[in-house]
């Protein structure tokens, strides 16, 4: 039942010795709230991987911002805890909880898991366990129903007995329609199967408790469905992206995640058609957005976020038809603004000089090129379209426009490979690099493993084994450990096995995944936390072998787990192109070659390519600079804010971000410094230590025009994080020395002190300052330095038995860490701070000035 009102604040006792206590904080701006109740739908989108992951990805913010669109949904989020702050959890005996109000997720209507990745299940079985949820579905009754989305549950089957409902496809028209199914259950009080029926009929909904699989000799000899017309699930499709305003107000994170940037999703869907590419066949067909709509939306967001990076998004964003007019009208969009531009891996031979061009200026990072095999032969089986010739004229363009860093991508392992297509990839990335016009260019090869996945023409071909795959590192390693100025790594080759199993598995791995995450499997994507020999225990404990489970193949008359699962593309199809690829013959793109019957247009219900016509945005093109920029006219401000506990829990360059932002949020037109990484002037009286709040901290900032003071107090609250409040703000003349030059000390209030702090300190309060000594031992990098912190006690004052007040002042430039300072006083040389609080009252800057000296 979920209770109303909900909105619990965080116990800080969760966060006690945890790595990135930011990913657990809430009241991120832009995050929503809502009250809970019974005319409300109350779910949890979840994130089977850590918060700085999930908040990078585009379809789970999407989902959040479309839901909470509608007032009878509550979406909250949801992120798998690290190790850390799971042990915290089951120390303090507290379930797994929701972002936005800490509700634990047994006490949600609908949870909600994007699955992106076959690596993240035992994840979820985690954030399950965790949260006091039973793991299977057939053992949960009633609400909440667990269900699940995302790329890899087009073969949902080795993790189907976890899910109520498991939508296929897209999510943007699909899942509100499940959540409206389940909220009128929910009124109406309808049971768990009641639900599940209505639920089935919705296009793209598989109920995997309608159906079970029957074997013979270790085949599967039949695919039984208990409901009658529900035979197949095809794959949902929204057939027209334009039809839905870009959601323009994601929130924004208060760490830094892993794309820190804004995405603008500019199409869906590719139809180049390699034949490995899964996402290239179940996204199908192409569908791009209007110019007009994507320049709206990138404004809108750079105004509710203030986050000056733009990610433009697409499995083939050099495939968009209109990229330059998109480009050059983004340019043009934010002209005079910081605001950087980033692509994915672009195709090679679809960069002209003119966008080039267009993307110059500002930070120019990698470029990303997957040429995926080493010779023609090899691009040819897996119908890549790309020519040696073009590569090659991408690299060389990319150099000569000024980029320094290539990424080229390869597989190992396709189908016919061999030690002649791995030195095709050698000889490439020497010729790549020869393309380069200067020593500070240079190439960085990832190289991957093929996967085969379900829904691929490749489906049916078996996976190289582990031995294989090191052999083919290893020449690879051999070939390119000469060549200077490149860099190569590989994929760990065990981790692709265990995909490959899981990615064409049937619910027999059920028993197998529930015994790697009793044996402790989690976040195995992750290197440092991936147990190959946890999961090796556990196909062993089940009787399944696992190299013989990775190396299969499938007969092409067999019959497959997923095939009551239909993406849109024919079996027909499917098996073509894998003929195709053994007689090395191309397969055209639908887009300039006509429709190639792949089976997923269907013009009778609006199911198409949809590509857009024309744009006439003119291309404008910066001319080079004679000479070093003028220096604009700035003008200086000093902010006085207090930051409270929950914002305390940010690192210093957080803080930095979330000031950024934040001001740019306010409109604040903040000055930059030049050169090749431009930064915001914008500096800290203090670096604040991890766990300290304040009541009185300052920031000064340049900024490119004079601040309407009155107006920044009053939109202050709406567009910075809660926590974080605004104290005063003045002009101050730019000639003052740097802001932390300037600090001459800080006051700080110690609170909620255990008996033997309270001893400690009470007997230093009765020594006479200053005192003789007062010795700490800091450690850094493996050396320990003595250093006193006598000097820079000024009082040390007890105004009520339980409070201590100390004031500090900088000595020389430095200004100690209170927390040591604290440990120095209570007679440890190494840090203690347990057993009380700390908060800071106030900072005393050398020209007097303080935050109450002048107005708000």
């Amino acid at each position: 039942m979920v209770l109303p009102g909900l909105d619990r604040t965080m116990d800080y006792k969760l966060l006690g010795g945890v790595s990135r206590p930011g990913r657990y904080l809430n009241h991120e701006i832009n995050a929503v709230h809502k009250e809970p109740g019974p005319d409300r739908l109350h779910l949890a989108l979840a994130f089977p991987d850590v918060y700085e992951i999930g908040m990078s990805h585009y379809g789970f913010l999407l989902l959040y911002q479309l839901l909470n669109r509608r007032q009878e949904f509550f979406c909250e989020r949801v992120f798998a805890p690290w190790s850390d702050f799971a042990a915290n959890l089951r120390s303090c005996q507290t379930h797994l909880f929701s972002l936005e109000t800490k509700t634990p997720l047994a006490q949600f209507d609908l949870i909600g898991f994007s699955l992106q990745y076959e690596m993240s299940y035992t994840n979820v079985l985690t954030m399950l366990e965790l949260a006091g949820i039973p793991l299977e579905a057939e053992q949960r009754t009633g609400l909440p129903l667990v269900i699940a989305g995302g790329p890899s549950m087009v073969n949902p089957e080795p993790i189907a007995p976890l899910f109520d409902a498991i939508l296929v496809g897209d999510g943007e028209e699909a899942f509100p329609q499940m959540a409206q199914v389940v909220l009128q259950g929910k009124q109406r009080g309808a049971g768990k199967e009641k639900l599940l029926a209505e639920l089935a009929a919705v296009e793209g909904v598989y109920v995997p408790s309608f159906f079970s699989m029957m074997w013979h000799d270790d085949r599967l000899a039949d695919i039984v469905c208990r409901k009658p017309g529900y035979e197949t699930v095809r794959r949902r499709i929204f057939s027209d992206l334009q039809q839905e305003a870009l959601p323009d107000a994601p929130p924004v994170p208060l760490i830094t995640v892993v794309h820190d940037r804004l995405a603008l999703e500019i199409s869906r869907g590719c139809t180049r058609g390699c034949r490995f590419c899964q996402a290239g066949m179940i996204y199908r067909p192409v569908r791009e957005r209007p110019v007009s709509q994507l320049i709206e939306s990138a404004i809108a967001c750079r105004r509710h976020t203030g986050i000056d990076e733009l990610s433009l998004l697409s499995l083939s964003v050099g495939d968009y038809s209109q990229l330059l007019p998109l480009v050059t009208g983004l340019k043009a969009a934010f002209a005079g603004e910081q605001v950087q531009f980033s692509f994915p891996s672009v195709r090679a031979g679809l960069l002209s000089d003119e966008l080039l061009q267009a993307l110059k200026g500002g930070r120019q990072g990698g470029f990303t090129i997957a040429p995926e095999a080493g010779t023609q032969r090899l691009r040819d089986v897996i119908n890549k379209g790309l020519t040696e010739e073009e590569i090659l004229e991408t690299a060389s363009r990319l150099f000569a426009n000024g980029w320094d860093l290539l990424k080229l991508y390869f597989m190992i392992g396709l189908p016919t490979e061999t030690d002649a297509d791995l030195q095709g990839i050698i000889d490439l990335c020497r010729q790549v690099l020869a393309m380069a016009r200067h020593k500070r260019q240079r190439l960085n090869v990832s190289v991957s493993t093929f996967v085969p996945k379900a829904h691929t023409p490749f489906q049916w071909e078996r996976q190289i084994g582990l031995a294989e795959t090191r052999r083919r590192q290893q020449f690879l390693y051999e070939g390119l450990r000469s060549v200077k100025r490149l860099q190569v790594k590989c994929h760990d080759g065990r981790l692709s096995m265990l995909e490959g199993i899981f990615s064409r598995g049937d619910r027999r791995l059920w028993p197998v995944l529930r015994e790697a995450h009793r044996l402790g499997c989690r976040f195995d994507a992750w290197s440092d936390q991936f147990d190959y020999a946890a999961w090796q225990t556990a196909f062993s404990n089940c009787s399944r072998d696992l190299e013989t489970l990775a190396g299969r193949g499938f007969g092409e008359d067999e019959m497959l787990p997923w095939d009551h699962i239909r993406t849109g593309v024919t079996d027909a199809f499917l098996r073509a192109e894998l003929v195709r690829a053994k007689h090395l013959e191309p397969t055209p793109d639908c887009r300039q070659s006509g429709c190639q019957e792949c089976g997923v247009c269907q013009p009778a219900t609006g199911i198409s390519l949809k590509i857009q016509p024309s744009a006439n945005v003119p291309l404008t093109v910066s001319p080079a600079s004679a000479g070093p920029p003028a220096e604009p006219e700035t003008w200086s401000y000093l902010l006085a804010y207090r930051r409270d506990k929950q914002l305390a829990f940010l690192s210093h360059l957080e803080t930095v971000t979330l000031f950024v932002r934040g001001l740019q949020r306010l409109g604040v037109r903040l000055a930059y410094s030049h050169g090749f990484h431009p930064h915001p002037r914008l500096s800290f009286a203090h670096a604040l230590p991890l766990g300290l709040a304040s009541e009185e901290e300052f920031l000064e900032c340049r900024t490119l025009e004079p601040l309407e003071l009155e107006t920044l107090a009053d939109h202050w609250v709406r567009r910075m994080p809660a926590g974080l409040q605004l104290i005063s703000c003045m002009l101050q003349s730019s000639r003052l020395p740097a802001l932390d030059r300037r600090l001459a000390g800080c006051r700080y209030r110690l609170q909620s002190l255990s008996a033997e702090v309270q001893q400690r300190l009470a007997e230093r309060v009765l020594q006479e300052l200053p005192l003789a000594t007062l010795p700490f031992v800091r450690r850094k990098k493996g050396k320990a330095v003595t250093v006193d912190f006598a000097p820079h006690i000024l009082k040390l004052e007890q105004p009520a038995p339980d409070l201590f007040t100390i004031t500090v002042q900088v000595v020389n430039g430095r200004n100690p860490n209170i927390y040591d300072l604290v440990s120095a006083l209570m007679g440890s040389d190494e840090r203690q701070d347990a057993g009380y609080e700390v908060i800071k009252e106030s900072s005393m800057l050398s020209d007097g000035s303080n935050g109450r000296a002048y107005g708000s």
